[in-house]
């Protein structure tokens, strides 16, 4: 009898339970770091539960006034930011209507803080949607990563303008690294203004060093060069850039405005240099994704940054809490339904192309 030899199929079946038992590890590791994050989070919180007495009382006594302000100058956020993107997208060759691009932005933001990894789905998502509107793969990549850029150097500067106000004994490091943080995203965002340039190191990296890195890498590279030739004639104006650069200054504003709102709530005062800091570190950890959203770290790092400045823990505690309570409901709830909205509008349309 001559002896077994594996078929395609059994090979492709090997290899799919590889992957899914690959992918159960990944999910399972996952899960047990955030359950620890969360618990450490959480022990930390009860050891020094001393700094919150009367956080009960405190988030008892809210001026609803000032959450409802809080809660519209968050949603009020995602409108510039909407516009700073109409404007990259523009220079790229691509018009969308600013309905759409609100919707769509309003939808990112409530995809990247809710789903493990979130900001990666998120990027996927305006990048199919940028598509949709037409745009080029190219133009499509170069728009979301540009967007990116633009936003992270505003938080920067943000970070910055925090560390200068708050002051205290951390300064003079803190003032070093955003500095150089900042001088750093600054650079990248005047590299994606211009795209030619970007084409150049694609194709120096693809000449030089693809092709010594392995096939695999070697046909990566030359894919990115490919598509990465489109953008040479993407030239956005300073004034363009500029504006993008503002508007999504002014988004990280809004949020921090709201997030001040919160302390203005529970009757605290405003520790104007740790709310821009509190504020920029915890987008920073909502990007990482160790929790979706960064839930229960996002809390215990603005909390913590709020009493290491001073701020009765209490108070701290009751402020974050609204604050983090205003965008996980508000503007993750609304950013869903953009989602639902989308999906059916490209439904429809689906349909009416098809009976054409």
């Amino acid at each position: 009898m001559p002896p077994w030899k594996p078929t395609l199929c059994d090979v492709a079946a090997q290899q799919t339970a590889t992957k899914l038992q690959r992918k159960r590890r990944t999910v399972f590791l996952r899960m047990t770091f955030e359950v620890v994050s969360v618990a450490v989070v959480a022990y930390v919180f009860y050891r020094e539960r001393h700094l919150f007495a009367g956080f009960l009382t405190t988030l008892g006594n809210l001026t609803w006034y000032w959450v409802v302000l809080a809660l519209v100058a968050e949603l009020a956020s995602i409108l510039p930011l909407a516009e700073a993107q109409l404007h990259i997208l523009s220079a790229g060759g691509t018009e969308a209507a600013l309905r759409q691009m609100i919707l769509v932005t309003f939808a990112s933001n409530a995809i990247s803080m809710s789903l493990p990894a979130g900001v990666a789905f998120a990027e996927g998502y305006s990048y199919a949607r940028y598509r949709h509107f037409g745009a080029g793969p190219a133009v499509a990549a170069w728009a979301e990563l540009a967007s990116g850029t633009i936003a992270f150097s505003a938080l920067a500067a943000i970070a910055l303008a925090g560390a200068a106000i708050g002051g205290g004994g951390a300064e003079p490091v803190l003032l070093s690294v955003l500095s150089v943080v900042f001088a750093g995203s600054a650079g990248a965002v005047a590299l994606f203004r211009r795209p030619h340039l970007l084409v150049r190191a694609i194709d120096w990296f693809e000449l030089h060093l693809g092709r010594r890195l392995g096939r695999v890498v070697a046909e990566a590279a030359k894919s990115i060069r490919d598509t990465a030739h489109f953008l040479t004639h993407v030239h956005p104006s300073i004034g363009t850039w500029m504006t993008a650069y503002g508007l999504s200054a002014l988004n990280w504003l809004l949020d921090v405005l709201s997030l001040a709102l919160a302390f203005q709530a529970v009757g605290g005062p405003i520790p104007w240099g740790a709310v821009l800091l509190a504020f920029a570190g915890s987008k920073v950890i909502m990007s990482i994704g160790i929790t979706p959203g960064g839930l229960g770290i996002v809390e215990g790092g603005l909390v913590a940054t709020f009493v290491a400045y001073g701020t009765k823990g209490s108070t701290a505690a009751a402020a974050s809490l609204v604050y983090r309570g205003l965008t996980l409901i508000g503007l993750v709830g609304t950013g869903w339904v953009c989602v639902a909205i989308l999906a059916a509008e490209t439904h429809h349309q689906a349909g009416v192309e098809r009976t054409r």
